[in-house]
């Protein structure tokens, strides 16, 4: 089995990027700098960041540590606990001098300051940040009422921040001056001691990895954004923001719902503007997934001796005569660096072969969505042991489980024949794996001849039979093999390859089908799907729209589409979100369907959400002429 954390051992050969990094973040020129590592969901980014963290963990003149921000969120200010951190890893460096002490006393009161100003709610600490970025600001930074609340945690005796640093307060000299008693002030005055204590540490580079952006909610995810480009954007400093870029796009549309339509394109560029240095994760191909595979079969079978792991990769890598090269990690590879043979290493080794392709096309290459798809074939074999069926073999685990999790009906097909076969044989797997015998070529004139041949049939109609059929061609043929002691320890399903950490248990069936897009499948759960509360609707429907962002496909309907315009139809009160979706997407990237399914809408606040959308896309120059024409339809109509 294999666990969920940043790997110890890089076995994607992401190194060389991580080697990279630290060449960049080493030139004076370019620091302050901001990296962005950006990929989906389990593409292997926090991996990075701590091969990051591995090779500067020993340079005397860095200063590198990360930030989780999902850890903070819910809990406080997540702006605030980052800038926190940063002083308190500062003062940690040089905890034994006073002048360091004070200073950091100081940066700390200006951050009680700014973030009792932020709660008074007569200032928006965003609009500095948004005006940097090109967003018209949308509050002034005079502060008046926020005073006696900042007075109130700026004079007291002693204070203790959230980072557990004890400082005294000096009495006898007034910390707050008149001129600083406005957010621009106590921004810059904070900046500027931030750089006095970088200098006073003798940091010459602070490098802060900010990890799992990308499942902190939108507020917290523009709170540490904020927090790095105003106020700890200073010389010296290098920040490595690990993202999907999706996901910060949503986070940006929610966090401002009201953007004008001709700003719609803010949501792309946010990130753009943050980030100096983008480096894209590439999906693994299939020789990559293939290798990978074998890595994790391998790592298996040495228990985890990471050393003697960390030997083969680097072997590995040598053995390349160009990065590019279609190396293969082999079993006589394998073997000649342990120097010893094992045929059951040989065995499941084998498997990784099998399932290369297959995961690397329908899992896209992820190598979260692959370590937990192996999680769930090695799972499944442990339990057929405690059971005393010791003779499951991992290729046929793996690749029933390939058609369980890509082949559904396929699936519960053949174990509805498996079930009810006093031999445990599937009639549909028979039928797959063994080639139709052609006729006889006397039979075939002869029929030719007593009666007219009928249409050809193609031999693969859809995509999916040609997958089913390639499937059918992987080792082992399962057509003899009974397998019943298979389906035995695949009563429960497959785990979900979706983040959903954040469903209820009770909710993710009726997500996954709203997110099947299929409308009988919808219907079958209409019941359920009517009777959830407004906080789980609103909670489906979130969800609904990661997904539909992440397909980012507006020209056409996609699956999560039709499943959130479904969820809609049932309740009413998500509408105007709805119509807010549409709002914050470009016009010219909207397809007509947009408007042809919102005939259901039927409150006022729908039909005002709609009626203004509408008009918003008839005075847009980019939306397309379709849609501008079937919308002017649907008016008059």
């Amino acid at each position: 089995m294999w666990n969920d954390q940043e790997a110890r051992v890089d076995l994607l050969g992401h190194r060389r990027i991580a080697e990279t990094l630290v060449s960049i973040m080493q030139q004076e020129a370019l620091r302050p700098l901001t990296i962005g590592i950006h990929g989906s969901w389990g593409a292997g980014k926090s991996s990075i960041l701590s091969l990051v963290d591995a090779q500067l963990r020993d340079d005397p003149k860095t200063l590198c540590f990360t930030f989780n921000g999902w850890l903070y969120q819910g809990y406080e200010d997540t702006k605030s606990a980052l800038m926190e951190t940063v002083v308190h890893e500062l003062l940690k460096r040089r905890s034994t001098s006073q002048q360091v002490l004070d200073l950091g006393k100081s940066i700390f009161r200006r951050i009680n300051w700014l973030k009792a100003a932020k709660t008074t709610g007569e200032l928006a600490l965003t609009a500095a940040l948004t005006t940097t970025l090109g967003l018209p600001p949308t509050a002034l930074f005079g502060l008046a009422g926020a005073v006696a609340k900042v007075k109130k945690l700026t004079e007291s005796k002693e204070e203790k921040s959230s980072t557990e640093i004890t400082v005294a307060a000096e009495d006898d000299e007034p910390w707050l001056k008149p001129e600083q008693a406005t957010v621009p002030a106590q921004i810059q005055a904070f900046r500027d001691e931030l750089q006095e204590l970088i200098t006073r540490v003798e940091v010459e580079r602070l490098v802060v990895l900010v990890d799992d952006l990308d499942r902190c909610l939108p507020g917290a995810v523009i709170d540490i954004l904020e927090a790095v480009k105003l106020f700890l954007f200073v010389p010296g400093t290098v920040f490595i923001i690990a993202t999907d870029e999706a996901m910060i796009e949503y986070a940006v549309r929610r966090y401002y719902p009201d953007l004008p339509v001709s700003q719609a394109d803010y949501t792309k560029h946010y990130l753009e503007k943050l980030i100096q240095i983008p480096i894209r994760i590439p999906s693994l191909n299939q020789l990559q997934t293939q290798n990978y595979i074998r890595f994790l079969l391998l790592q298996h079978h040495l228990q985890d001796d990471q050393a003697r792991l960390q030997e083969i990769c680097q072997a590995f890598e040598r053995s390349h005569k160009t990065p590019y090269d279609p190396t293969e990690l082999t079993y006589e590879f394998i073997t000649q660096e342990l120097g010893d043979t094992n045929q059951d290493l040989r065995m499941v080794l084998h498997v990784g072969e099998q399932l290369g392709s297959s995961l690397a096309t329908e899992l896209r290459g992820n190598p979260r969505n692959i370590k937990r798809f192996m999680n769930t074939v090695f799972l499944r074999k442990r339990v057929a042991e405690i059971y005393g069926l010791n003779d499951l073999k991992v290729g046929i685990l793996s690749k029933l489980l390939l058609l369980e999790r890509f082949h559904e009906r396929e699936y519960t097909q053949i174990l509805a024949e498996v079930t009810a076969s006093a031999d445990g044989h599937s009639a549909t797997v028979q039928g797959l794996e063994k080639p139709v015998e052609p006729e006889k070529a006397d039979k075939a004139e002869k029929a030719r001849v007593k009666k007219p041949a009928p249409a050809p049939k193609p031999a693969v109609e859809t995509a999916a039979e040609h997958q089913l059929l390639a499937w059918a061609k992987l080792e082992p043929a399962m057509g003899e093999v009974d397998l019943r002691p298979y389906v035995f320890v695949a009563r429960e399903r497959a785990i979900s390859f979706q983040p959903l950490d954040d469903i209820p248990h009770t909710l993710v069936p009726v997500l996954e089908v709203l997110a099947s897009g299929s409308r009988m499948a919808m219907q079958g759960q209409q019941a359920n799907i009517t009777a959830l509360s407004d906080p789980l609707a609103q909670l489906l429907f979130r969800q609904l729209e990661k997904l539909a962002v992440k397909e980012n496909s507006w020209r056409s309907e996609s699956m999560p589409m039709k499943g959130l315009l479904y969820l809609v139809q049932q309740h009413a009160g998500l509408e105007v979100d709805l119509i807010n979706l549409f709002q914050a997407i470009p016009a010219r990237e909207l397809g007509t369907w947009v408007a042809s399914n919102l005939d259901f809408m039927q409150s006022a606040a729908g039909l005002q959400a709609k009626a203004e959308f509408f008009a918003n896309v008839q005075r847009n120059a980019d939306a397309s002429a379709g849609l501008k024409t079937l919308i002017t339809q649907l008016t008059i109509r």
